[in-house]
């Protein structure tokens, strides 16, 4: 009987390691043509465990996208520090896995004159813009950010939300870095969806911030600066910066 008894235990142990599959580990490199940057994803069952930026300055360990999974990217470039080589705008977006309406997005942006890469990072939601999906033609150098709130215009509050219109900001690179760029064409285009949003809007507080944010874009549609309570509400946190001999 003592044998059975020994033997019970292992069965069991082996027919539980035989039913629950390992997790799918794979690695995953991302790139920029032209450009010598690499984005290394270490990933499990569509999870990022370890990401690292490499680049011919060092290896940048990128903790803010650890536990996302990578749902796309997009790249704009522009020679925009006096050389033949095109500059780079990059934006990969990683989201929760159990909450795809929320995550990342990594930014990478890179000069080629004077070699040198800024990483940083900015929230991301599903708001009204993910309903309208609005086909807009925007130029090269130029690449979206939809942030998840709304600005504080007139001290009311911050709305967000799948049902809510909020700031669209336009990033662009130069010299100095990326940034919020005036790009005036985006914003006429954008200029018309605001406006039939807020005539159709019967909350009071929520049209009287889409009627800041219409003059807001009127304004930069002509070329114009943002106002304050855009540029506080911008959430793009640079991370790290490298640099290397050309």
């Amino acid at each position: 009987m003592k044998p059975r008894l020994i033997l019970l235990p292992l069965a069991c142990a082996l027919f539980l390691s035989l039913a629950v599959p390992p997790a799918k580990a794979n690695t995953r490199v991302l790139s920029a043509p032209g450009h010598p940057v690499f984005l290394v994803l270490k990933e499990e069952s569509g999870v990022v465990t370890q990401a690292i930026l490499r680049t011919p300055g060092a290896l940048q360990p990128v903790t803010e996208i650890v536990g996302l999974s990578f749902a796309g990217e997009n790249t704009s470039t522009l020679a925009v520090d006096r050389d033949a080589k095109p500059d780079l705008l990059w934006k990969l977006t990683f989201l929760d896995q159990k909450e795809r309406s929320q995550g990342t997005i990594l930014w990478i942006s890179a000069l080629t004159r004077q070699p040198r890469v800024w990483l940083a990072v900015s929230p991301v939601a599903e708001t009204l813009w993910d309903a309208i999906r609005p086909k807009l033609t925007v130029p090269r150098g130029t690449l979206l950010y939809i942030s998840p709130i709304l600005p504080s215009f007139f001290n009311l509050p911050q709305y967000q939300g799948k049902d809510v219109l909020t700031y669209v900001y336009c990033l662009t690179i130069d010299q100095t870095g990326p940034g919020i760029g005036v790009v005036p064409e985006v914003y006429k285009q954008l200029l018309r969806i605001v406006q039939t949003v807020r005539e159709h809007e019967f909350d009071t507080g929520r049209r009287k911030a889409y009627e800041a944010l219409e003059a807001d874009f009127k304004i930069l549609s002509e070329g114009g600066k943002p106002s304050t309570e855009a540029i506080l509400n911008f959430g793009f946190r640079k991370i790290a910066e490298i640099s290397w001999l050309p």
